[in-house]
C-alpha cells in the first residue's frame, strides 16, 4: 500500500488477501457478461471453470512480495504488483465516459458496461441515459495491490465451447449461450481498493463546465491530498436547483471507516476486485477482433 510521505510500504499477507488473490486466478478464462458489473459472483461457472485452454502441468509457487507466497499457480498466469494512483477524468460526454470505461476493460467502443451503469447509478436503456445526460465526470484514489492475467496473447476455446458458440442469429440460441457461457472471457482481475466520487450532470442543469470541473478540483484537493482529516459522505446527493448528483463510493477496505486515509490502511486486510479485462469470446473463435459474422 502506498505511504502518502513518499514509496510504497510493504504489502502485508493475510488471509483475505490470499482467499482474494485465489479467486481472482480462478476467475481468469471464465465467461463474463460484461452488461454486470466487474463482481466475481457474474463469472460464468463454476469456479476455475475456464472457456479456454489453461496450461496445468507447470504449476508453480510465486512469491510476490516479502515472503508472500501464493503456491499452485498455473505457468499460463501472471501476477504483478500495482501502484496507487489518483483516477481522475474531466468533464466529457456520456458516450466519452462509456468509451474511457470500456477501455479500462479492454473492451472496444462506447457502448456502456455494466460496470459504467452501475458506478453512475444507470438502470434504463443506454439511449435514454445518454439523453438524458448533459456531462459526467469523476475523481478518486485507486489502491491496486495485485493483477493477475493470462499470459498468453493468443488463446483458443475449449472444443465444447467452440461448438456451442451460435453460428447464425437466433435470438434464444444467443440468450441461452449468454445465460450459460457470457459474452467475453476475463483475461485479468486486479484486486485492491478505490475511494471513487462520480459526477452526473443531467440535461437540465444550467451549470458551465467550469463550476463542475472547479468542484472536481476542489473534491480531488481536500478528500484525496488531503485525506487524513476527510470522511465519506455515503449517500448520492442530488444538488437541488442544479441537477448535479454526486455519487461516493468505495470497493474494498473497511467502510467503517470515515476517514480516507484510515479506510486505505484497511485495504490489504479487505480486499476487493477493482477491475477486470476482457475479450470477447467470438473473437478468440474467430481470431479476430473485426469478424463480421458476430453474433455476439
Amino acid at each position: 500500500m502506498e505511504n502518502r510521505k513518499g514509496g510504497n510500504s510493504t504489502v502485508p499477507s493475510s488471509e483475505a488477501l490470499k482467499t482474494t488473490l485465489h479467486s481472482a486466478i480462478q476467475a481468469l478464462g471464465r465467461g463474463f457478461d460484461v452488461t454486470s458489473d466487474v463482481r466475481l459472483l457474474y463469472c460464468k461457472g463454476a469456479p476455475g471453470s475456464r472457456l479456454v485452454r489453461i496450461e496445468q502441468g507447470q504449476n508453480r509457487d510465486l512469491e510476490l512480495t516479502d515472503g508472500f507466497l501464493l503456491p499452485n499457480v498455473p505457468a499460463d498466469i501472471e501476477c504483478s504488483l500495482g501502484e496507487p494512483y489518483i483516477d481522475r477524468i474531466s468533464v466529457c460526454s456520456f458516450h466519452q465516459m462509456a468509451a474511457n470505461f470500456n477501455e479500462r476493460s479492454g473492451v472496444k467502443g462506447n457502448i456502456p458496461l455494466g460496470c459504467f451503469n452501475a458506478m453512475f447509478n444507470y438502470t434504463g436503456s443506454w439511449q435514454e441515459d445518454a439523453a438524458s445526460t448533459k456531462s459526467l465526470a469523476l475523481v478518486g484514489y485507486v489502491i491496486p495491490l495485485y493483477e493477475v492475467k493470462l499470459a498468453k496473447l493468443t488463446l483458443f476455446l475449449r472444443n465444447d465451447i467452440k461448438q456451442a458458440v451460435p453460428s447464425s442469429w437466433d435470438p434464444a440460441s444467443l440468450a441461452s449461450f449468454i445465460e450459460n457461457y457470457g459474452t467475453h472471457i476475463v483475461t485479468s482481475v486486479t484486486i485492491g481498493g478505490r475511494d471513487m466520487v462520480y459526477i452526473r450532470q443531467h440535461q437540465t442543469s444550467p451549470l458551465p463546465v467550469s463550476e463542475i470541473e472547479n468542484y472536481v478540483n476542489n473534491m480531488e484537493e481536500h478528500r484525496f491530498h488531503k485525506a487524513e482529516t476527510q470522511s465519506i459522505t455515503t449517500e448520492p446527493l442530488k444538488h437541488k436547483d442544479k441537477d448535479i448528483t454526486v455519487i461516493f463510493r468505495r470497493r474494498g477496505g473497511d467502510d467503517l471507516e470515515q476517514s480516507h486515509a484510515r479506510w486505505a490502511e484497511t485495504i490489504s486486510a479487505a480486499p476487493d476486485i477493482i477491475n477486470m479485462t476482457f475479450t470477447p469470446i467470438v473473437a478468440v473463435k474467430y481470431k479476430s477482433l473485426y469478424s463480421t459474422e458476430y453474433f455476439l
